[in-house]
């Protein structure tokens, strides 16, 4: 979707004053265009973001995306994050149930460990 749908018009050189109003005209509504679009960013005209170039957060704090990895949080001290370690530089998977307490997580082998604190519940349907 083009930005601006208007072209400068033909300027006369031999008429300099009629030439800069134009001009003038012209700079005005590419700042009020510029301003409009910059003011009215939002999910409906935004089609592709580059994660290695800008971090994604949203406005509680509670989803954070970035080049490397995705984190999710709720609001009893829930967490989901899985993606590579800035620091480790290691692939990490974890999951934080109410509390913050951990129940399942890849360890350094590529395991994944599934902690005391976690409830399993198997629905393995029915059987004819």
């Amino acid at each position: 979707m083009p930005i601006f749908t208007q072209q400068l018009r033909n300027i006369d050189p031999t008429k300099p004053a009629e030439a800069i109003r134009t001009m003038e005209r012209h700079i005005k509504y590419i700042q009020e265009q510029l301003e409009f679009t910059l003011m009215n960013l939002d999910s409906s005209n935004i089609t592709e973001i580059e994660t290695d170039k800008t971090n994604i957060s949203s406005s509680t704090g509670s989803v954070t995306i970035s080049s490397d990895a995705i984190s999710l949080s709720g609001k009893n001290g829930e967490v989901f994050k899985a993606g590579n370690d800035s620091s480790s530089g290691q692939f990490k998977f974890e999951v934080k149930g109410k509390g913050g307490t951990q129940v399942l997580y890849l360890n350094s082998s590529g395991e994944l460990v599934i902690t005391k604190n976690t409830n399993l519940s198997i629905d393995s349907g029915t059987w004819d």
